[in-house]
């Protein structure tokens, strides 16, 4: 007995040890190694040219009401400060990091490798750091500012061989006008006002430490400092533009003080010339982001024209982009594959109307129920922000853009779609084509009730 013992032990432990390699393997295999730019590409450590493709997680740090389960079209800020109003920082913050923990979870960063992507662009909102908007830190037990959330996020992506793209998406002080920066229709960030000083200082400050903290950090592709400046307020970008310009380069010298490794984004959103150019202020080892939401495919052609004709001696990325009214997907993604652009969809997840039939979505849900901000018990609010809300649960599918998306994470790009306007689009099989162009209607007509709904509220102007 004492023999047969001896030599079972001795056979698992020989198992245990033949493993061990292919675990080394298996983990090293996914090893990231720091980018920079080299003119207009982004390359590794090796000089390797790397091309980012992948998706954004939005809803993630900064939620908007059309995809997100609650339902304020003026902005997640009010409903964030109504539930400090009812429940207090804390609990309300505590309440905010269940939402995060269940609406992104490992199973996510597993699902988007396995589509064949490389990146994800992860929206934050310096709340998800910060109780207030004069740069008041959370911190942990040991008063250390408490980036535990975002060091979980570095390691899954990590972990599953995925660039990190951190974007703050939501500014103390408003970047913007509109809802996705935290209240729409308040954007105070470029005055010439001493509170606008005071926001612009406490951003700084937050980027200086993102930056002390994650210079060493491989797996991170770049920062990406302000989404959408400016960018959707037509009316007023002209009298800001100078602010935005010379704020934006003292974010990028106060960042090289601290990193001079990692890659800068610049957002231009949705023109080369929204921001200056490298040669302006003498920056270097930047992307240029802009974001395409047009609805015809030769005005997408032209203005990736523009991006190439722009003679910025930098690589552009698409951070952001949906083919609205006539555009195709077939057209958008072979055209930047053709082009050697990187992308990020907008956006992995969606909750709501037809979310589960949406392009806009790899996986929706039309079945997640909402939260009552101002009458929801806080127990009601945890079970509402709970597990439910996990893609790997009962509410959530996957939709048909996932399955088509797949076709182009590898670089690949239709001819046909390039020659016709994506009217011949071959990507995939006929049956996910079909089914994508049925989501596509579905899609449409989701936006349009959207704007209708923001319209009726004074939210979309």
């Amino acid at each position: 007995m004492k023999k047969t013992t001896s030599r079972i032990i001795s056979l698992l432990l020989t198992a245990v040890f033949l493993l061990i390699p292919l675990t080394v393997n298996a983990s090293s295999g996914n090893k990231l190694s720091l980018l920079h730019t080299d003119g207009e590409k982004i390359v590794n450590a090796e000089g390797k040219e790397i091309t980012l493709r992948g998706t954004n997680f939005g809803g993630w740090g900064i939620m908007e009401d059309w995809f997100c389960p609650y339902t304020n079209p003026s902005g997640e800020e009010d409903v964030y400060l109504k539930l400090v109003e009812r429940f207090g920082i804390n609990k309300t913050h505590e309440l905010f990091k269940l939402y995060r923990s269940n609406w992104i979870t490992e199973t996510d960063y597993k699902n988007a490798a396995a589509l064949g992507m490389n990146t994800i662009r992860l929206p934050i909102w310096y709340r998800n750091f910060q109780s207030d908007d004069k740069g008041t830190w959370y911190r942990d037990s040991k008063g250390r500012i408490d980036f535990s959330e975002l060091d979980n996020v570095v390691n899954l992506c990590k972990k599953y061989g995925l660039y990190l793209i951190i974007d703050l998406h939501g500014l103390p002080g408003y970047q913007n006008d509109y809802d996705h920066c935290g209240r729409s229709k308040s954007m105070s960030l470029f005055d010439d006002t001493p509170e606008a000083k005071q926001y612009r200082k406490v951003v700084i400050d937050f980027w200086k430490e993102i930056a002390k903290r994650y210079k060493n950090e491989n797996t991170i592709a770049m920062y990406d400092l302000m989404n959408e400046p400016l960018g959707t307020n037509i009316t007023r970008d002209g009298s800001f533009q100078q602010t935005f310009w010379d704020f934006s380069n003292d974010l990028y010298k106060e960042i090289r003080k601290i990193d001079k490794n990692h890659i800068i984004c610049m957002e231009a959103i949705w023109d080369p010339s929204a921001i200056a150019s490298p040669d302006v202020y003498g920056w270097k080892n930047i992307v240029y982001q802009e974001h395409l939401y047009d609805i015809t495919n030769p005005t997408i052609l032209r203005k990736v024209n523009e991006i190439k004709n722009a003679g910025y001696n930098a690589p552009f990325y698409i951070g952001e982009f949906y083919p609205r009214g006539l555009t195709t997907f077939g057209y958008m993604l072979s055209l930047f594959n053709s082009r050697d652009m990187s992308w990020t969809t907008w956006t992995y997840k969606g909750a709501g109307p037809d979310a589960d039939n949406s392009p806009w979505f790899i996986y929706g849900s039309s079945t997640v129920e909402k939260i009552d901000f101002e009458n929801d018990s806080y127990k009601t609010l945890q079970k509402k922000f709970g597990e439910c809300l996990r893609t790997d649960g009962d509410k959530f599918t996957k939709t048909a853009f996932a399955d088509y998306v797949a076709n182009f994470t590898n670089g690949y790009y239709d001819k046909a779609s390039l020659v016709t306007f994506g009217l011949a689009d071959n990507a995939g099989t006929f049956e996910n084509r079909t089914e994508m162009f049925s989501q596509k209607l579905t899609a449409i007509k989701t936006t349009i009730l959207d704007w209708i709904r923001k319209l009726s509220t004074g939210d979309l102007l």
